[in-house]
């Protein structure tokens, strides 16, 4: 009787390994939680566009901005887990909006597997050039000189943008209102029309309004100085320690999606970050390109979580 033991498991797994092996069957969708233009889609949609190649699929992306990108996220989260959806997320998306609100319509730890982590980067502390001022400094004056007058633009509470906001006037112990956007786009348009005057966000983002003269970077949220903007100074050397807010985007997939697949998926996006078009394009937006394969992902998602815990504790912040 023992020998049936191993054809049973074979005929067992074999369901698995043909979806494996059939995969990608059909057009893939990649689902980005904030809404077209923001910093999220200038990184997914070049990488769609190479995977698609190597794929040989469409892969398409499909913008569901809302709840800080929950909404997105609830949509692969409950996909088929057979590759054909799979979502883009950032450390404030997968890690640390579950820190603040309890009734998610998914389970971040439970619903998702990694599948490659592709960028590494910082916030950039911008403002309009119209606002006259050059440093942290000059930047903190100018709020205490104008009382309730000057506006943060948040790509929307909980969001990572936010939480940096939430350390900045912690350490500053200024008085300053967020005004809370669905995604950073809208939020920098409203900065470059006068409505909100400044954002911490990446500077993918405002590239095109810092060359134009419209928007200036008068301090980056890392530890170190960013690689491509080396003479734009951290906000840590400005003075201000505990304002440093690191930042990663990648890619997830609903949690029983076959590991063959999700090896597809992270080949197919280290071979569209090695592409030196899209190496290229993103050095003009200020991004640094980062793979890393599901496995590391995973654990710097974990990092996120215990680094984010106590603080989001002590500020007391929640969003239920």
């Amino acid at each position: 009787m023992t020998p049936r033991r191993p054809l049973l498991l074979a005929a067992l797994a074999t369901p698995v390994i043909a979806r494996a092996q059939a995969f990608p069957a059909r057009p893939i969708r990649l689902v980005v939680g904030f809404p077209p233009g923001g910093g999220s889609d200038l990184v997914a949609r070049p990488l769609a566009e190479k995977m698609s190649a190597t794929l040989g699929q469409p892969v398409l992306v499909e913008n569901r901005g809302g709840a800080n990108g929950a909404l997105g996220l609830a949509e692969v989260a409950r996909a088929n887990p057979d590759g054909h959806v799979f979502g883009h997320v950032n450390n404030a998306t997968i890690a640390i909006n579950p820190l603040l609100v309890r009734n998610l319509p998914f389970n971040a730890e439970r619903d998702f597997a990694p599948v490659a982590a592709a960028t590494v980067g910082g916030l950039f502390f911008t403002v309009p050039t119209s606002l006259g001022v050059s440093n942290v400094a000059e930047f903190i004056a100018l709020v205490r000189a104008r009382p309730g007058q000057i506006y943060f633009g948040s790509a929307g509470p909980g969001s990572i943008t936010h939480l940096a906001f939430e350390l900045f006037k912690r350490a500053t112990r200024v008085e300053i209102e967020p005004v809370h956007y669905r995604g950073s786009a809208p939020a920098l348009q409203d900065m470059v029309g006068g409505r909100v005057h400044f954002m911490l966000d990446g500077i993918n983002l405002s590239m095109g309004q810092i060359q134009a003269g419209r928007v200036r970077a008068i301090g980056f949220l890392g530890a170190e100085r960013h690689a491509l903007f080396p003479d734009i100074p951290t906000v840590r050397e400005q003075g201000f320690a505990d304002v440093v807010v690191p930042g990663w985007q990648g890619f997830v997939a609903p949690a029983a999606t076959p590991g063959a697949v999700l090896d597809r998926l992270q080949d197919a996006i280290r071979d569209a970050l090695a592409d030196p078009a899209v190496g290229d394009l993103f050095r003009t937006q200020g991004i640094i390109t980062g793979f890393r394969p599901r496995a590391q992902m995973a654990a710097m998602i974990e990092e996120e979580r215990q680094r984010w815990r106590p603080i989001i504790t002590e500020l007391n912040i929640s969003l239920d």
